[in-house]
């Protein structure tokens, strides 16, 4: 039984979208124009199933801290992967740099190589610096988030989960103005449908109805 990281496995539906986790914590690789790899949010304890699966995937060109909480394994996967650059926000930089001891760059080299049907998001009124990916795939739209976006506890190991819900310490630790906030997801819900959200805590987040669940659980946040 492995106990670090799964091997990743691609997303039915989205395009060079691949997924590994650990417990409830999810590491996203996001196959680029160049057919190498960015990796979103690694998780701690990379294994070898994990590393062989990567291999079959492509070459690692990337590691992108999503926000500067989320920065427990970048120097594991920086040995691993010496190649790879570390990249951030310019938000999340100053903390992640304190924080890890490491230098990273801004998102310009990776903005070049992304699939046009993978854009970077900034929401706005937050103050970990969080971004998320936008996904386009089969006429519909997926969100890769960090802490915004979980699942209930009893569903936080399943495949997938119909309930989506707020990461508990979120609102407090993760929000600096929560009318700005409020006021650019719903502005992008309405632009996007979304029909999925893959988090980085508990299982990916699936239902035709997602876009007003998203908006029932923003309500806090006005």
């Amino acid at each position: 039984m492995t106990t670090g990281l799964t091997a990743f496995e691609e997303i039915d539906g989205l395009q060079g979208i691949a997924c590994a986790t650990k417990g409830t914590l999810r590491c996203t690789a996001i196959r680029l124009k160049d057919d190498r790899l960015c990796l979103f949010s690694p998780v701690p304890s990379l294994s070898e199933p994990a590393k062989g699966s990567l291999n079959g995937l492509g070459d690692v060109q990337f590691l992108l801290a999503p926000n500067h909480y989320h920065n427990k394994g970048l120097t594991e996967y920086a040995s691993a992967y010496p190649a790879a650059k570390l990249i951030t926000s310019q938000a999340a930089r100053p903390r992640l740099e304190k924080v890890t001891g490491c230098k990273f760059s801004d998102l310009g080299e990776l903005l070049e190589v992304l699939p046009a049907h993978v854009t970077v998001l900034h929401p706005t009124g937050l103050k970990t610096g969080e971004i998320w990916l936008r996904v386009e795939g089969n006429g519909a739209v997926a969100w890769n988030v960090v802490d915004a976006f979980c699942t209930t506890k009893e569903n936080s190991k399943a495949p997938v989960s119909e309930t989506p819900e707020l990461l508990g310490t979120f609102p407090k630790m993760g929000v600096a103005d929560s009318q700005t906030y409020h006021q650019w997801v719903e502005q992008q819900l309405e632009r996007d449908n979304v029909s999925m959200v893959i988090p980085c805590h508990g299982s990916i987040i699936k239902s035709d109805t997602l876009n007003g669940k998203l908006s029932t659980l923003m309500q806090q946040f006005r």
